[in-house]
């Protein structure tokens, strides 16, 4: 056989030395909802994880069948992070985040967070004029690890970055509304961690809850890791709190009001996010 021909058998042997292994491979990808479609998916996610998880008896929005969705959906973005068992598999959303710039709140029909905290304040200051709400944020039970919740937060740091944003803030929940199994993390909060100056946000007085916030507890370790995974992360990137919480009955939840300038975000958490 002449040598020119025993390599053309060879190269053609070659192209069908397939590493199958790449078919088959799970795949993540985080970004922003691109169309109408994949909003309903978040909202779809959202619905699952905030209803069906956890209320015995969700609401059904019959506009809207098992999708939780409100009026800033429409004007906002929506990060997502998408999954692939294989190749072969479907498309699934498994963890979203809502993003709500300033610029678009005020032309449109405010913040979400206006409807339980007492914004005025903050957004009189001055002091800060391309704010970010961050609401929404959930992930799929199979997925509720660190690194989906990374994802998430290194597409909110790139938004970050492409909108010179300069502060973050919105709503962040206790999944429960028995204020006795909660009241000393809450009170922990206000003691530690509380917004001052003349940009605090208070909850609104129709909603406030009646916490004595003079009450002596004892701080320690177990404390703290009590805290919602969220709510422990906004501290660790350090943010204040506002003043009060507020019981959302939609939602069977206790919430706290999160406030984060990104001048003072702290550099080493933002890097062990990033890496």
């Amino acid at each position: 056989m002449p040598i020119n021909t025993l390599f053309r058998k060879v190269n053609q042997h070659k192209r069908f030395n397939i590493n199958t292994y790449d078919f088959f491979k799970p795949s993540f990808n985080v970004k922003l909802a691109e169309s109408r479609g994949e909003i309903k998916l978040a909202q779809k996610l959202r619905y699952k994880v905030f209803f069906s998880e956890r209320i015995k008896n969700p609401i059904y929005n019959i506009g809207n069948f098992r999708r939780d969705s409100d009026k800033f959906d429409n004007y906002a973005d929506h990060i997502i992070v998408t999954h692939k068992k294989s190749k072969f598999s479907k498309t699934r959303v498994i963890g979203t985040y809502r993003l709500l710039k300033q610029s678009v709140a005020e032309k449109k029909s405010g913040f979400y967070s206006c409807d339980e905290f007492n914004l005025d304040n903050l957004l009189n200051s001055g002091v800060y004029d391309n704010m970010l709400e961050l609401s929404r944020s959930c992930i799929s039970y199979k997925f509720r690890n660190k690194n989906v919740l990374k994802l998430m937060w290194k597409e909110i740091y790139n938004y970050i970055n492409r909108n010179n944003i300069d502060a973050l803030f919105g709503t962040a929940s206790f999944l429960s509304t028995n204020i006795n199994k909660i009241e000393d993390q809450l009170i922990y909060l206000n003691n530690y961690h509380k917004m001052s100056g003349n940009i605090t946000v208070s909850a609104l007085p129709k909603c406030r809850l009646n916490i004595d916030y003079q009450k002596n507890i004892n701080v320690n370790i177990k404390l703290i890791s009590k805290l919602p995974t969220l709510i422990k992360a906004y501290i660790k990137f350090n943010a204040s709190i506002g003043t009060g919480a507020v019981i959302d009955n939609k939602f069977k939840t206790t919430d706290v009001f999160v406030f984060l300038p990104i001048e003072k975000i702290n550099k080493e958490y933002v890097n062990k996010i990033l890496d």
